[in-house]
């Protein structure tokens, strides 16, 4: 029995409904290692603006881990800028702003360990759909974050 999907083309080919398209006569563009129907797929997928659920799940992972990166970059140049700060209090008040200082890193921290948690719990559902190893992602964690981010702020010179 012959496939309905080609039936289809040869009569819209019969009848010139295929003609004049964009990129007629024209090979097919190659993407990388893919062949055959799964190629086809794929092409039709970008054609088409549409995204398989796994990457359309890596989009969302990678956005929400770079507004993450941003709110903790934004909280240890706030600490540094609080620390220059504390330096020029009068001595009554440093330690009500160390204390307020700390109460504040304390919350923003857990409340960055939740939204890993929850990235993390986005990571998982994402790694098993995959189609490969390679593509899969390592869990964060919230204090490789705040290290990142004091690395890339002060590099090597923290401390001096």
């Amino acid at each position: 029995m012959p496939d309905p999907r080609e039936e289809r083309l040869r009569e819209l080919a019969e009848r010139g409904e295929l003609s004049g398209l964009p990129g007629e006569g024209r090979p097919l563009p190659l993407d990388g290692d893919l062949a055959g129907d799964r190629w086809a797929a794929f092409r039709v997928m970008q054609q088409n603006k549409i995204l398989p659920p796994w990457a359309a799940a890596r989009r969302e992972i990678d956005a929400r881990q770079d507004a993450l990166t941003k709110r903790v970059a934004a909280h240890v140049a706030w600490l540094d800028a609080r620390a220059a700060q504390l330096r020029t209090l009068p001595a009554e008040r440093i330690l009500d702003a160390t204390r307020s200082t700390r109460l504040v890193d304390q919350r923003v921290r857990r409340e960055v360990e939740l939204a890993v948690e929850a990235l993390n719990r986005r990571i998982g559902p994402y790694n098993a759909q995959v189609p490969s190893e390679r593509l899969q992602l390592l869990p964060l964690r919230a204090e490789a974050l705040f290290a990142a981010a004091a690395e890339r702020r002060y590099g090597d010179h923290r401390g001096e």
